[in-house]
Parts: C-alpha cells; structure tokens; sequence
C-alpha cells in the first residue's frame, strides 16, 4: 500500500467518542499502514484524557501523529491527498478552496456507526458537489458492503495473550492501581452515561450467591452513583462495599490502556460507540448504552443493532439480551433481576468470542478506506 498523507477534521460535540474514534483512526493509519496522519480537533481538552501527552498546543507531534488546534483563523496550507471530515463537521472554507486544485484529494465523509436498513443505500455513494468536488460517504457498521469497524491489526492477538498470562494481568492492575480480582469473582466493568437503574443493578449484584467485583472508570455514570449513595465526594480510588459486591471506581483510563480492562472483565457495560467498538473486539458479554437523542432514533438504532450483532446467537439469549439492554437504556421499565441476567449471560461467553472472531474475518474500517483511496486514486 502506497503511503500517502492524510487530513482527519473532527469536531468535539459531547463526550469523547468523536474523537476517540478520530484518534484511534489516525493512529491505526499511521502506525499498521504507515500512513501520513495530520488530525484536526477543534477541543484539545477532550483528547487530552484519552491521550494524557496532549497539550494546549497549536501544533503537536504525539506518537507520529500530527495534531493541530483546529479553530476559526484556521490557516492556509494545502490540503492533504486524502481528506476524511467525520461525522457532519464542516470543513474550513479556506481548505475547501484549496481543494479545487487539479489533483483533487479524495474526499470522505465518515459518518455514524449504524446497522440500519438505509446504510446499504448509501454506504459506498458518491457526491459531485458544485464547487466541483466529489466526496464519498462511508458508514462504519456491522452490515456487510459497509464501511465495518475499527481494527488494529494484532488486536485480537494481543488480547489473547493478555487472558493467557496472569502475570500481564497483575502487572497491569499494578501498574494503573487497580484491585486484581479474585479468580472466581464475576468481574464487570461500568462505563456509562448517567442511568437511574444504577441502583437496582448494584442492590441485586450486592445480594449475589458470589462475590463480584465491580470496575466504574470514573466518567458520568459516578454522578449516578454518587447521588444512589448520597455522596458527592466519590471519586477515583474510593471503594464502594456492600454484601457481595466490591465496587472500585478507577480513574478515567487513556485509551491505549482501557482494552486491558475490557479483556480483564467478564461483562461490559460500554457506552457510545467507541468503546462498543472495543467490547465487541474484546469478545466478553457487554451491555450497550446508546447515545440519547431527544426525537427518540436510538431506539431504532440499538434493535438495528442487536438484530445484526446477535443473528445466529441462541433464541432465549437473544431475547434477554435483548430485553435487558433496553432495559439499561430506559426503553423498557422492567426487566430480569440483574444478577441472574449478567450471570446467565456470563454463560454465553463463548458465543460472545465467536461472534468476534467472525466479525475480525472481514476487513476493518481502516483498510476498507485505504482500498476506497486506493480505487479512487487508480480511476482519477
């Protein structure tokens, strides 16, 4: 594959997941395809807990990547040979302009995960604006003829590696603080939007027939604990007991760090699609909580989503899947005690390592844009 320089423009609207996948993007171009990566965030504050060397810099190199403060004097430069604008950002106009040159750059518009019907009908399209540019629209999903998801290439290796050797798994914890589990607890992790069924999740696993141990990073879902516990002074370190449960919340973990505590987990509760991305690849049980929208689309989206991931899974374990996890994101009101679900659903482990091992048989997001540049370079 031909190396060629890349521009990546992200735009920071809530949380971390846009520019999580931006980052990690430009990261498994640069680093598995020896690609160019300039990346352009309009927020440095938000890369910096996922990349702790960040700074408030106008320009930076960070682990070969160059990051640059995107802001409303942005300056002329030209453009790179390809130009990926995620997730409806708007490029700077007088980027666009330099665009219009005769060698036009590839030009991608990423958008969204979806399993949705619609994807397949633009997935792969291509728009000759009037300024005379051509932009391409890709999808990431699950779907097949999609844009899939982001992968590097040893990941799957490396996670195997990791669940083969204690010793990785005690120096991790030991490195990053965290309490390593005992070998029979049933170990998950929370990493959530705030949720008012935190309270019932926590009363029904402190009454557990087992120990279980508990990993909350800390992020929104601690203002849910801290308000189900009448103590807003929670925060990282702090240890939560009660019963059989053993909660720790952890500080909020770089992204190169927080696979280990997905592969260390048997169950996963994830948010947003970032981190949904990296529980599917971690091949445990999860729970998914979809980013809230107020006219109510994600709740198409997750049962788009569940019907794709879990086709071919077990019909009861579909169905209480299924139910719980709309249960977590406030569509349903009632659901299974939580403990006898994450325990059953604990059971299924090996079809959640199946399903990964499929879904890595199929090209990443990454390379699926690399063959686009690639077709496109060869036709222009």
């Amino acid at each position: 594959m031909n190396s060629r320089h890349w521009d990546i423009f992200c735009t920071v609207i809530d949380n971390l997941g846009d520019i999580g996948t931006c980052w990690r993007l430009a990261q498994i171009l640069h680093h598995d395809h020896g690609q160019s990566v300039r990346l352009f965030v309009d927020d440095l504050d938000a890369l910096r807990p996922l990349v702790p060397a960040a700074q408030n810099m106008a320009q930076q190199a960070l682990h070969g990547i160059q990051v640059h403060h995107w802001t409303s004097d942005f300056p002329d430069m030209p453009p790179a040979q390809v130009v990926i604008e995620t997730f409806g950002c708007t490029l700077p106009e007088s980027y666009l302009r330099a665009m219009r040159r005769p060698a036009q750059p590839v030009w991608i518009n990423l958008e969204y995960m979806s399993c949705e019907d619609w994807v397949s009908d633009v997935h792969g399209q291509t728009s000759l604006l009037a300024n005379g540019l051509c932009k391409h629209f890709i999808i990431p999903s699950l779907l097949p003829h999609s844009g899939g998801l982001l992968r590097e290439k040893n990941l799957l290796r490396q996670r195997d590696n990791f669940l083969s050797s204690p010793a990785q798994q005690k120096a991790w914890c030991a490195a990053w603080h965290i309490p390593l589990p005992q070998k029979d607890d049933l170990k998950i992790s929370l990493f959530a939007y705030e949720n008012p069924k935190l309270g019932a999740l926590l009363t029904s696993l402190s009454q557990a027939p087992q120990s279980v141990t508990v990993y909350l990073p800390a992020s929104r879902l601690l203002n849910s604990l801290r308000e189900h516990l009448h103590n807003p002074a929670l925060a990282a370190g702090d240890c939560y007991q009660q019963g059989s449960l053993s909660l720790h919340i952890l500080p909020f973990l770089p992204q190169a760090e927080y696979d280990h505590l997905l592969w260390l987990c048997d169950i996963n509760f994830v948010r947003g699609e970032e981190s949904l991305t990296r529980a599917i690849w971690a091949g445990k049980p999860f729970i998914w909580q979809i980013y809230p929208t107020n006219d109510q689309a994600h709740h198409s989206k997750l049962k788009a989503f569940l019907d794709v991931y879990t086709e071919h899974s077990p019909a009861d374990h579909l169905m209480q899947l299924c139910a719980w996890m709309q249960h977590w994101n406030g569509i349903l009101q009632n659901a299974t005690d939580a403990y006898t679900f994450l325990n059953n659903l604990h059971q299924q482990h090996a079809w959640y390592d199946t399903r990964s091992a499929a879904l890595a048989q199929v090209p990443d997001l990454s390379q699926n844009l690399l063959n686009i540049v690639a077709f496109s370079a060869s036709t222009g």
